[in-house]
Order: structure tokens, then sequence, then C-alpha cells
């Protein structure tokens, strides 16, 4: 059995670490926040999503395995334009998500190293969907052109 005087010292050195860490992990939320000002500034308004990591796991014993797939995209939940973190059962189509800077630390710290992957991605989504837009605008330019080519009454 640990002694009280033992018991006295972890929880101060569990009380210096545990402000360490918030401290650490403000600076980090703080420079999420950075990035997503900056992604706003592109007035992108491109959906895209990539995968962090995918995980078995024992969702109950009267089930087998399932696939926990944790992701990080650029995307708009009530009406706010942010960086995202989902985490999804898949067989169950189960899901949570966050803004990047409100999701479990654990989420934050992972999805770190991934915003090169998901900025890729969001480079590729945008020309696609340019490349989309600029064949609907003919379209849509063709259709205008046919409706004012309507023919009068009477004629």
């Amino acid at each position: 059995m640990a002694s009280s005087t033992n018991v006295s010292s972890l929880l101060k050195q569990l009380s210096s670490a545990s402000q360490t860490l918030s401290a650490a992990s403000n600076k980090l939320t703080e420079q999420i926040k950075e990035i997503e000002v900056s992604l706003a500034s592109y007035n992108l308004g491109v959906v895209t999503w990539v995968e962090l990591r995918r995980t078995r796991e024992e969702l109950d014993p009267s089930v087998a395995y399932v696939d926990r797939v944790d992701s990080l995209g650029y995307s708009k939940k009530h009406g706010k334009w942010g960086l995202y973190v989902s985490s999804s059962i898949e067989e169950v189509e189960h899901y949570e998500w966050w803004l990047l800077r409100d999701a479990p630390r654990e989420l934050r710290i992972l999805a770190v190293d991934a915003i090169p992957k998901l900025l890729e991605a969001m480079v590729v989504k945008a020309k696609e969907l340019a490349t989309e837009v600029a064949g609907k605008t003919d379209r849509a330019k063709a259709l205008a052109h046919s409706l004012r080519a309507k023919p009068k009454k009477g004629e």
C-alpha cells in the first residue's frame, strides 16, 4: 500500500503534469484556430474529408468486431465552416463529429499531421468542382438561350 507521503508527492506531480498538458493543449488549439482562419480566407466552400485512422474494436460481446474510422474534414456545420473531426462506427452507422479545436485531445493531436493530406484533397476536389461548374455553366447558358428564343404568342 502506498504511503500518504508518496500519494501526496504523486498528487503534486499530477497537478504539475496537468498544468503543463493544459497549457500545451491550449497552444495547439490556438494554432488550429489560426489554420481555420487562414482556410476561411480562401472562401472555398468545398466539403472534404480524409481518413485519420481505422481501428477494429469489439462493440459488445454479441457483435463481432467493427471498424471505427476517425476522419479529418473541412466542412460546414450549423452554418460555420471549419476543421472538423469525426469518429464513426461503420457497421452500425453511428458517428460523432466535433470542431477540431473542441474534439477530444487524442483526435486533435492525431489530426494535426493529417492537415497537409486534407489540403491536398481540398485542392483536388476544388479543381474537379471547377471543371464541373464550367460544364454546368455551358449547359445553363444553352438552356437560358433556348428559353429566350421562345416563340411569342400568335406565332
